[in-house]
């Protein structure tokens, strides 16, 4: 597998005494799909070309970031996945995919469990989505001149969150509480962040360590 890569690699910090996290994001037409092994691209073949793409595009980013945070021989090993669809690299190693339309996103951490959602903030926020992710909260950002991209923020978050837990929907992450104006926080045994990355595009981070790597 080449170990080259052309997506820059960001190195979030997590938390304190935490390693950072390394993620990746890409606009979907400058990602490389050839990344992606054998085995992803005949799985590919049996999908229709819109999921197919997504699909690659998510395979191929992941294992370009894991190339350089990790090696190539890491990069390089069968990607599985839980009965939920929680993508499994290595023991002990977490990593994340997250796509829309128009980017791709990848996150790698070795510190336990890791989630990534790249989100774009809808032309027009679907008022009962906003009320009912944002909460207390949802007034004020409906009120707001950039309603769609606080809402954006709010879910890009909670769905970042039950990626952490392999739970996805069943972790109802419209429930977990999140101000629409901070930019980090906490949720169970998870610390989250929004990462700096160019507008439109909205990503946000979540962490879960594994308790060695509390009691450090």
């Amino acid at each position: 597998m080449t170990t080259s890569l052309t997506p820059p690699v960001l190195a979030v910090p997590v938390g304190p005494r935490l390693h950072p996290a390394h993620v990746a994001v890409l606009p979907a037409h400058a990602t490389d799909t050839r990344f992606a092994d054998a085995t992803e691209h005949a799985a590919a073949e049996g999908m229709g070309p819109l999921r197919a793409n997504e699909f690659l595009r998510g395979r191929s980013l992941l294992r370009q970031l894991v190339a350089r945070v990790l090696g190539p021989g890491a990069a390089a090993r069968p990607l599985r996945t839980t009965d939920r669809g929680k993508p499994l690299l290595l023991p002990g190693v977490g990593v994340s995919i997250s796509h829309t339309d128009h980017h791709t996103a990848a996150a790698v951490w070795t510190g336990g469990e890791v989630g990534v959602d790249v989100a774009e903030p809808p032309e027009r926020p679907h008022r009962g989505l906003v009320r009912r992710c944002c909460g207390p909260h949802a007034a004020d950002v409906l009120a707001r001149p950039d309603a769609a991209h606080a809402f954006s923020r709010v879910w890009a978050v909670q769905e970042a969150c039950v990626k952490v837990t392999g739970m996805g929907l069943a972790d109802l992450p419209w429930r977990i509480p999140v101000h629409p104006d901070a930019r980090a926080g906490r949720w169970r045994r998870v610390h989250w962040r929004l990462v700096d990355v160019p507008p439109p595009c909205t990503l946000a981070l979540a962490v879960r360590p594994s308790h060695h790597e509390e009691i450090r």
